[in-house]
């Protein structure tokens, strides 16, 4: 993604809501940049010698799901989801069936549990954010 503004020639640090990027100059008006591993959903800020530089908008982080194991189990199996962009309140539904037990460990994992009726399928996390469909596809089992 870029960055555009006036005099970003000598930045010092680029982040998302606090967490720091790797960046790059690429012009005194523009810098190219990558969205960090566990940002969240807030304000851009590139700080210069001359002082700190806040977007006047929020950049808002999509969840994403990177992967997720076990691949396989049963009703009340316990699942760790990896990925991007998790915040409160997140819901999680293996098949289209909503679990009740759902805990943001961070911004990029979620532990929750395999919920009665689940069906084998994709799994689906929703945030305010938006809305993340795993790849692959989860296996009830009985």
């Amino acid at each position: 993604m870029f960055i555009l503004g006036n005099n970003l020639t000598s930045a010092t640090s680029v982040t998302f809501n606090g967490t720091p990027a790797k960046f790059s100059v690429v012009l005194s008006t523009e810098i190219k940049t990558t969205v960090p591993s566990g940002a969240t959903t807030g304000k851009v800020k590139v700080t210069t010698p001359s002082g700190t530089l806040t977007s006047n908008a929020n950049f808002r982080v999509m969840p994403t799901i990177t992967s997720f194991l076990p691949v396989n189990g049963p009703v009340g199996t316990s699942v760790v989801i990896r990925g991007q962009g998790f915040t409160k309140p997140a819901t999680v539904t293996f098949g289209g069936v909503k679990s009740i037990s759902v805990t943001i460990i961070s911004a990029t994992q979620i532990k929750t549990l395999v919920p009665t009726g689940a069906k084998t399928g994709k799994i689906t996390v929703t945030t305010p954010d938006g809305v993340a469909t795993s790849a692959g596809t989860f296996t009830v089992t009985k």
